[in-house]
């Protein structure tokens, strides 16, 4: 299993292609219908095969515009591998995925890489560009947020997304929202939006919050060179008092992510930022732990008393 940089400059991405013939997988493209069909439409043996080193069989009844960023992922990348390629590239496919899926995913491309695929893949996250540091705009509102009891499933299904949650905000900081693909951090941050209404319970704030999805494709900027760090400036630019911001530094390089990182503390300093993400570097960054887990909170507290409770924290934080 093979990277390649995408860097100007480097000539290995084209070369690998052609010399090897391989397929291109963009894991950006849209899908529709239930993710069962996806994955095992061609060959149901493969399907479930994968779906099952990835853990994503219990998606099957799901739509795939019901699933979390994470889970589309991984149900994209069941898709393209449903399809035997004796040579494949995959166009950034750690994106999304928590620590533990990303163990599960390597595994997967390991063992194809035994049975004679030849697999190469991009990461942006490794690539090493320089970067200009982000302006930041003080905020002079004092935020107001109250989130009682929501609760939220998705048409057709029997479990709830979240369930009984309540939230408050009353004063600048930065809370980070973890917890495992399909936890239930990005539907808790479209109900804080307001992008979609919640079944019980009620959320309240005292002006709109500025809400960067997960998803690169639904936000502003589409004809950027570099997307991500075009919308990260627009949030930073903001004088909102509250921000919501899902997987921020995704596709982020080194270098961007440490200026993002510098930008979020300082914004952070005076509004309230709530931000849903797997990077270990932004949980060490935060004021306020919140864990989702099957759409519950189980945890709600500062950085020192998740690490003392948590029984992962040091096996997640060294490695």
């Amino acid at each position: 299993m093979r990277w390649l940089s995408l860097a100007d400059g480097h000539d290995e991405f084209e070369e690998w292609v052609r010399e090897e013939q391989a397929r291109v997988v963009r894991l950006d493209t849209p899908l529709a219908g239930k993710v069962a069909t996806l994955i095992s439409g061609s060959d149901a043996l493969r399907g479930a095969e994968l779906a099952a080193i990835l853990q994503i069989d219990h998606l099957f009844h799901k739509r795939f515009d019901e699933c979390s960023s994470g889970e589309r992922q991984l149900v994209r990348i069941a898709h393209a591998l449903a399809d035997s390629s004796e040579a494949i590239v995959l166009i950034e496919p750690f994106r999304h995925l928590d620590r533990f899926r990303v163990e599960h995913l390597t595994m997967l491309l390991s063992r194809l890489t035994g049975l004679g695929v030849r697999i190469a893949y991009t990461d942006r996250a490794r690539e090493h560009t320089p970067s200009d540091p982000f302006h930041v705009n003080p905020t002079m509102n004092q935020p107001q947020l109250i989130v009682t009891d929501v609760s939220y499933r998705h048409p057709l299904q029997a479990s709830y997304a979240v369930e009984h949650v309540s939230y408050e905000a009353k004063q600048a900081g930065l809370t980070i929202c973890i917890g495992t693909n399909g936890s239930g951090k990005s539907t808790l941050l479209e109900l804080i939006a307001k992008s979609v209404r919640p079944l019980y319970g009620k959320v309240k704030w005292a002006e709109r919050p500025v809400y960067l999805p997960a998803e690169q494709e639904y936000g502003p900027f589409p004809h950027a060179a570099n997307r991500r760090v075009a919308q990260l400036q627009a949030v930073f630019d903001s004088e909102a008092s509250l921000f919501l911001l899902d997987e921020p530094s995704v596709g982020l390089t080194e270098q961007e992510r440490s200026q993002f990182e510098r930008a979020l503390t300082e914004k952070a300093m005076t509004a309230h930022v709530l931000c849903a993400t797997h990077d270990e570097q932004l949980i060490q960054a935060a004021d306020r732990i919140l864990c989702l887990s099957n759409g519950t909170i189980v945890f709600d507290g500062d950085l020192d008393e998740y690490r003392k409770r948590s029984a992962l924290w040091s096996h997640t934080s060294s490695s």
